[in-house]
């Protein structure tokens, strides 16, 4: 047994399984990526947009990840969200900007059996 414990081929070996099993164990943990539904996605969003949170847009996202996730928050930072609807194949954000009422159109796409948002333009405003 000592002689096992002072072995490094034993030592990497033991690194290299505890490696793999940690890398395995954060793959299993980690979140889907969009909704299972249109209107839970929209709902989702309209949050994340209320809240002016990136990480919270991020997962919903088709493609773009974080860079897009912060454009379409910063765009909306000086608005207030009024809601976000599922409708004609998009979710509907409608926003209040210095009295003035908007809305803007993210498509919706379905990968792996989720729905997502693929902000193709990020909303000015």
């Amino acid at each position: 047994m000592r002689r096992q414990l002072t072995n490094l081929r034993f030592w990497i070996t033991v690194f290299a399984v505890g490696w793999l099993l940690m890398v395995t164990v954060f793959i299993a943990a980690w979140p889907d990526t969009g909704r299972e539904s249109p209107d839970e996605l929209a709902a989702e969003v309209t949050n994340a947009l209320r809240a002016h949170d990136f990480h919270k847009l991020q997962p919903l996202l088709a493609v773009g990840g974080e860079d897009v996730a912060k454009s379409t928050v910063e765009s909306l930072e000086n608005a207030r969200v009024e809601r976000g609807v599922y409708r004609d194949g998009a979710v509907v954000v409608e926003f209040t900007r210095d009295g003035t009422r908007s809305e803007f159109r993210l498509p919706v796409e379905v990968q792996d059996g989720r729905y997502v948002v693929n902000a193709v333009v990020t909303p000015k405003g």
